[in-house]
């Protein structure tokens, strides 16, 4: 599933080989600096189960609005993070087209977020500046620079950029029936709908406003969006260290942060533990250890743009033994038809016998090496 496990990369197996117009710090070698962080963030597709928790922690913690049903239909949604889904079966020896392989898929989660790219694609292309590259190697956003001419979504292989087409925190979202229009949706009245406008209620309650997280910016109406790693979390464990570095000039005047300090809303509200943060330039940090496993990859790392965002396929090795392993990544009904009368559970004394494993799919990692959008 997916392309980029069919595109030839010779030897360019890791996201640091891929030549850059940026030049990041080095990683895990003696010569960085440690006060210099290198961000980095790895999701584990083995124990990711699809719950959205981290779309919605990450919609709380970066005050992205609510756009409503009516312009999710017109493809406006707002959330930094989407959840995509591949699916798979086994189609050796049959037509791909026939229901009875589609009945019963093998199903993958892969969160999607900004894959904050050494070599971003959207950057080139922004008239304004208006996203750049920090000193740790970050793409970060400028919103007062911003003028939304949207040639960064454009550009973005990923597809992970927003873009605002309504002031969303000012104006309400629900749709009314107006003596003259008929049914309107409140975004599009402009300055007469939201709380002062005299045809609709009032839009954004106080009690909205209030849940607002104060160290984020609440963007407004030609701005784009886009994942920051918290780069608010980031700002506060700096200034936290920084405070118990002086100490009132007691301190030990260490500001190098602690490793896997701190950690960023996704990662600590995901339930299963399949999101990873931390800092590259730290050879302890967990998502330095989960980049040196094997299964890591870059989604489209073939096209150049370094995602500093990899992913940890999902590998499908079920135990034989067990009752109904047979049927993992296959179509049950197609399995039973395949192996005729015979029983596969485990009250079948001659189970062992009787199913043959399909190495194919038992040794093989299932489609999640290389998925894409």
């Amino acid at each position: 599933i997916g392309i980029d496990k069919d595109i030839p990369q010779g030897e360019l197996t890791g996201y640091q080989k891929y030549e850059s117009g940026y030049i990041p710090p080095e990683l895990n070698s003696a010569t960085y600096q440690p006060d210099r962080p290198a961000w980095g963030m790895v999701i584990d597709l083995n124990t990711c189960v699809g719950c959205n928790t981290c779309t919605i922690a990450c919609q709380a913690e970066n005050n992205i609005p609510v756009v409503g049903k009516f312009q999710v239909i017109r493809g406006r949604e707002m959330a930094w993070i989407r959840i995509d889904r591949y699916f798979g079966t086994d189609v050796s020896g049959g037509n791909p087209t026939d229901s009875k392989y589609l009945e019963d898929p093998q199903v993958l989660f892969q969160p999607m977020a900004c894959q904050q790219c050494e070599n971003a694609p959207c950057e080139p292309v922004c008239p304004v500046n208006a996203t750049i590259h920090n000193d740790e190697g970050l793409n970060v956003m400028a919103y007062n620079r911003c003028i939304g001419t949207r040639y960064c979504a454009n550009n973005c292989p990923y597809k992970v950029r927003r873009f605002n087409f309504f002031n969303y925190n000012e104006r309400p979202i629900e749709t009314v029936k107006l003596p003259v229009l008929g049914d309107v949706c409140e975004l599009y009245l402009g300055p007469l709908a939201g709380r002062d406008g005299p045809l609709t209620y009032k839009g954004s309650p106080q009690s909205v406003m209030l849940q607002k997280n104060p160290n984020v910016t609440v963007r407004t109406r030609g701005v784009m969006e886009k994942c920051t790693y918290c780069v608010q979390r980031i700002e506060e464990a700096k200034i936290s260290q920084l405070r118990r570095s002086n100490q009132f000039g007691t301190g030990s005047g260490d500001i190098v942060l602690p490793t896997d300090g701190f950690k960023v809303a996704c990662q600590q509200a995901c339930p299963a533990d399949a999101i990873i943060f931390g800092n590259l330039n730290d050879p302890a940090s967990q998502v330095s250890i989960a980049k040196a496993d094997e299964r890591n990859y870059g989604v489209l790392a073939y096209l150049g743009t370094r995602p500093r965002t990899s992913y940890l396929g999902r590998v499908r090795n079920p135990n034989m033994d067990m009752p109904g392993a047979a049927h993992i990544g296959h179509t049950s009904e197609f399995e039973e038809e395949s192996k005729g009368p015979e029983k596969n559970g485990a009250d079948n004394p001659n189970r062992s016998e009787n199913v043959k494993p399909n190495t194919d799919h038992a040794q093989s990692a299932a489609a999640a090496k290389g998925a894409s959008v």
